[in-house]
């Protein structure tokens, strides 16, 4: 097949050649004027078609993991004896923010839950979790190049100019991951806090029982808090990435965010 097409294609050079110089003249003082305009034009409405079908490529798929994820969610509730049920509100939180923001930033989020989820399984678990960890956490590193391919691609600059431009489709994502990061990071810090406090006074001066409803509520607002930090870090990881404005609220929110993960992280491995 290759050898039945024309040098140039194959080799991938044009031998143009030249014309004599009257030719030239002839061709040039007789040739119609390029509008450059409409070229320019031509490009640019490429490209944002371009844009527009990967948007819908990238909105089809963030909405098939929100139908995912809660019905994922949905399942640890119903089988909280054997799962987390704490989990489980986290994943039917992510899912549901999966319909509201179609957003490249939503890869980030859940590269950062499957990652804290690898994580936390690799700490707390056995040979056989520690496999399964292993797996987590390739798979984070492969969402999170989905993330790299719709910003190399130019989608999360066009999603950032749009807040701007006054054209009425305005993102909600680049507008509220910032303050969402903001305030969810740092009242997960003050409620790490408030346990850590509340579980010395509770734990330390009183012989309460492991099965009392104290001990149940307080064990579970601890698990919510280290579920829903993933969430939040990932927020404001994303709002970083993306560079969303303002920009001084996305690095606050990740510092308390980074904070709070630490600590977590402290008390998987010292206590």
């Amino acid at each position: 097949m290759t050898n039945k097409l024309p040098e140039w294609m194959t080799k991938g050079e044009i031998n143009s050649g030249t014309l004599p110089e009257d030719e030239a003249t002839v061709a040039a003082e007789t040739a119609d004027p390029v509008d450059d305009s409409v070229v320019v034009e031509s490009t640019v409405d490429v490209s944002e078609s371009k844009l527009m079908a990967l948007q819908r490529t990238m909105s089809k798929d963030i909405r098939s993991w929100g139908k995912w994820l809660v019905g994922l969610g949905l399942f640890h509730l119903i089988a909280a004896g054997k799962l987390d049920a704490s989990w489980g509100v986290m994943l039917i939180l992510l899912g549901a923010m999966s319909f509201l923001f179609t957003s490249p930033s939503m890869y980030v989020l859940y590269a950062v839950t499957m990652a804290w989820a690898g994580i936390t399984n690799m700490l707390g678990g056995g040979w056989g979790w520690n496999i399964f960890a292993l797996f987590q956490l390739y798979l984070a590193f492969k969402i999170g190049r989905q993330y790299y391919f719709f910003h190399k691609a130019g989608l999360v600059e066009a999603e950032r100019e749009a807040v701007y431009d006054g054209s009425g489709k305005r993102p909600i994502a680049p507008r509220l991951f910032p303050w969402l990061g903001l305030i969810g990071g740092a009242f997960l810090l003050f409620l790490l806090i408030i346990l850590f406090v509340s579980g010395v006074v509770i734990f330390g001066f009183y012989e309460i029982s492991e099965d009392s409803t104290i001990t149940q509520v307080w064990e579970f607002t601890l698990l919510i808090t280290v579920s829903l930090s993933a969430v939040f870090w990932g927020i404001n990881l994303a709002s970083v990435l993306s560079k969303y404005r303002p920009r001084f609220l996305t690095g606050l929110g990740l510092f308390f965010s980074t904070v709070t993960v630490v600590i977590l992280l402290i008390l998987f491995l010292f206590v």
